[in-house]
């Protein structure tokens, strides 16, 4: 069976990372040597996916203080995800502490969660874009439509609704930005542009297009 490491088990390990602060800093990232052997020792020790309530097994970067000053990478990790944290108490007496050298952590995966709230929330940014009150942004040059979004914490919840306003081209985001509220219903705005079969959308529109230059937010 053949695996690529994903992000998903590092985006859900950081909860993890800042209950377990304590270790010392280890540089920036890990090594590629190291994202190698991480790989490998899943690639041995499938036997751990066949166990009951794991969803997926994957080594990932455990990071503390996201986002703060003191942000840093602590350690490179497997990570075992389950769906409860009663399945997690179990998990944890079940597999080994450690594998080929890489510590393993049990996280609860809560994507299917949030992905239920996230369309709740999109919900109402859709009643938004849908008031003929807003209509004048789609009349604001390049604009090419308005969607619904949410704003999601580093862990991928998701914690409010937002408006996407998606633009012809990368490079004209900034005089869009310029044209359009900071929050439209109360609800902040997010920019991408959307191009023949290419499309891209993030909260600034920042590295959508070929240039990073020209759909800069300019903050």
């Amino acid at each position: 069976m053949r695996r690529r490491a994903t992000t998903v088990s590092l985006v859900l390990v950081l909860t993890v990372g800042l209950a377990t602060a304590a270790r010392s800093e280890r540089g920036g990232k890990p090594s590629a040597a190291e994202e190698k052997a991480g790989l490998q020792a899943v690639l041995d020790n499938e036997w751990i996916e066949k166990l009951p309530y794991v969803t997926d097994l994957q080594p990932a970067p455990l990071v503390c203080c996201f986002g703060t000053k003191d942000e840093r990478f602590v350690d490179y990790v497997i990570v075992v995800m389950t769906d409860t944290e009663e399945h997690q108490s179990l998990l944890e007496r079940q597999v080994p502490g450690s594998l080929e050298g890489f510590r393993v952590l049990v996280s609860v995966d809560r994507s299917k969660e949030w992905d239920l709230e996230r369309e709740k929330l999109m919900a109402k940014a859709q009643r938004v874009i849908d008031d003929p009150a807003n209509r004048w942004i789609l009349r604001i040059p390049h604009v090419i439509r308005m969607l619904p979004s949410s704003v999601d914490t580093i862990y991928r919840e998701p914690k409010t609704p937002a408006i996407g306003i998606a633009v012809d081209r990368g490079k004209y985001i900034k005089e869009v930005q310029s044209k359009v509220p900071k929050t439209i219903g109360g609800y902040p705005t997010r920019y991408g542009w959307v191009e023949g079969l290419g499309e891209c959308f993030t909260n600034t529109g920042k590295g959508c297009d070929r240039d990073d230059d020209d759909d800069s937010d300019g903050d």
